[in-house]
């Protein structure tokens, strides 16, 4: 984001690029009473406000009094030394403002309303609206950046502001954001490691700074509701800042570039090396059920209805199992993958000699869901995790969320596996828990901590078997009340003319 200073009307003013000016800025954006940002200069905030737009030499600039500033990615270059007091500057900024000053995008604040000023004594936030006109003119990359990159799967909404703020402090470490690799989103959202980089790249920081940020960026669905309470996202930055108050950072300032420049040479080590081509084949054996889900599908679907006889005969039609180049760990998440998608023919892929316990549940909701697909022209199962990486919406009240998500598999030894997980499901497994009478506008969805347990046998025509599972084990760590909608009468609302039954 380009900055420059300039002369206007006889006074200095400083210039924020907004682009060419061929574009031209929504109308409404420039009418009426202009929201104040927050000028935050040696511990006082102050209100703050634009003057105007103008054009230099043919390119459209924001202006207003002169300040000193830097884009807030400069903490990654010439203001690293002092990441963590302007990151936790701004949650405490953030965290006492009202909710509309704020403006959350899916949970998240946009980075590009943030500016160093006067190198580093505070920071000057930008007001909605004129960080919706600055989006305006971006490009998808620059919005990734300031945005996207930072959106996590499995994140509560009220815990993502935190997150945001770990995402920040490791990006001032590596000068690259931990989700910005589109094979890292795809794998599952496991960054590489700050211990991989450490010893080059800032050796100085203490190990209760690195825990910090790592419990965060890996904290599980049940931890992060125990921190967030019934808060607004923006409030919980307060435990953050709490927490950040008791760290140490002695990491310096480096050159714009250097960073991105010493993680490459970093990334051609042998250690990392290991830990991309891990990413990849979780990244390709994701991108590969969704590629190849719907296809068979189908085959599941004349499974189901011909029966056993068929589902034999179709099994052993597709051997070798489509999971034969899996090690064992991948096909746990493609077994998990195949259950959020109510496909039992995938889930048996890889047994012999075994069943899963959940199978019959998942039989269950599938024929459900394809007859009321049929009958009632509806699909409603909305899979747990896209609906946690949308940002956790309002669905129709005639759906229901189902699937597993924040998946752990640990290695046990001998073959064998344990698997953590967060298990969203329409049931209550046990009566006290069961809710007759639910609001018209929620759909209620039951939220477990389970467990379970997996065996394998390297089989002589050379590949991995499921050959054991155990039940799995639920615990109820809570009932989501998730905000619902009529379809019926929102269709008549966009389509006044069509009548609905």
């Amino acid at each position: 984001m380009q900055i420059i200073t300039h002369e206007i009307e006889g006074r200095e003013k400083t210039c924020i690029l907004l682009g060419d000016e061929s574009m031209q800025p929504p109308k409404h954006m420039m009418q009426g009473e202009k929201q104040r940002g927050i000028l935050h200069i040696d511990g006082e905030d102050r209100p703050w406000t634009w003057d105007g737009l103008c054009t230099i030499e043919g390119r459209r600039y924001v202006y207003f009094d002169h300040l000193e500033l830097d884009t807030f990615d400069t903490i990654a270059s010439k203001h690293r030394d002092k990441a963590l007091s302007l990151v936790t500057t701004l949650a405490t900024i953030l965290a006492r403002q009202k909710e509309d000053f704020v403006s959350p995008l899916v949970g998240l604040f946009t980075t590009w309303r943030v500016f160093i000023v006067e190198g580093g004594r505070g920071l000057l936030i930008l007001p909605p609206d004129l960080g919706d006109l600055i989006s305006i003119y971006m490009t998808e990359d620059e919005r990734q950046a300031g945005h996207g990159f930072y959106v996590k799967r499995g994140t509560e909404e009220g815990f993502a502001m935190i997150r945001q703020a770990a995402q920040l402090l490791y990006f001032a470490l590596v000068g690259i954001r931990p989700y910005e690799d589109q094979m890292i989103r795809d794998a599952g959202y496991d960054e590489i490691p700050l211990d991989v980089y450490r010893s080059r790249m800032f050796p100085g920081l203490d190990d209760r700074t690195l825990g910090f940020i790592n419990f965060i960026l890996h904290a599980r669905e049940r931890e992060q509701r125990d921190i967030m309470g019934n808060r607004r996202g923006h409030e919980n930055l307060a435990w953050f800042v709490a927490k950040a108050s008791t760290l140490s950072w002695n990491v310096p300032a480096v050159e714009e570039g250097e960073l991105q420049k010493e993680a490459q040479e970093i990334a051609s080590s042998t250690e990392v090396h290991k830990l991309m081509d891990g990413i990849r084949r979780s990244a390709s054996r994701r991108n590969f059920w969704r590629a190849k889900g719907t296809i068979i599908v189908i085959a599941s679907i004349v499974a189901l209805l011909v029966g056993s006889i068929a589902f034999t005969i179709i099994s052993k039609a597709l051997e070798p199992p489509v999971t034969r180049d899996l090690g064992q760990e991948d096909i746990i998440y493609a077994f998990y993958d195949a259950q959020n998608q109510l496909n039992v023919d995938l889930m048996q892929t890889a047994m012999k000699g075994c069943s899963a316990p959940q199978e019959t549940e998942v039989i269950s909701m599938y024929v459900t869901m394809q007859t009321r697909a049929a009958y009632e022209g509806i699909r409603p199962l909305v899979p747990a995790e896209d609906w946690i990486e949308a940002g956790r919406p309002a669905i129709a009240n005639t759906s229901y969320i189902y699937g597993i998500t924040d998946i752990a598999a640990t290695d046990t030894g001998d073959d064998t596996w344990h698997v953590d997980a967060t298990y969203y499901s329409p049931y209550p497994y046990e009566e006290e828990y069961e809710v007759t009478e639910i609001p018209q506008d929620k759909v209620l969805v039951y939220v477990y901590d389970m467990d379970q347990d997996f065996t394998f046998t390297w089989n002589d025509r050379g590949w991995w078997n499921i050959t054991q599972m155990s039940p799995v084990s639920v615990e109820l760590v809570d009932m989501l009340y998730v905000d619902a909608y009529d379809p019926a009468a929102r269709m008549q609302e966009n389509n006044p003319s069509v009548d609905t039954l």
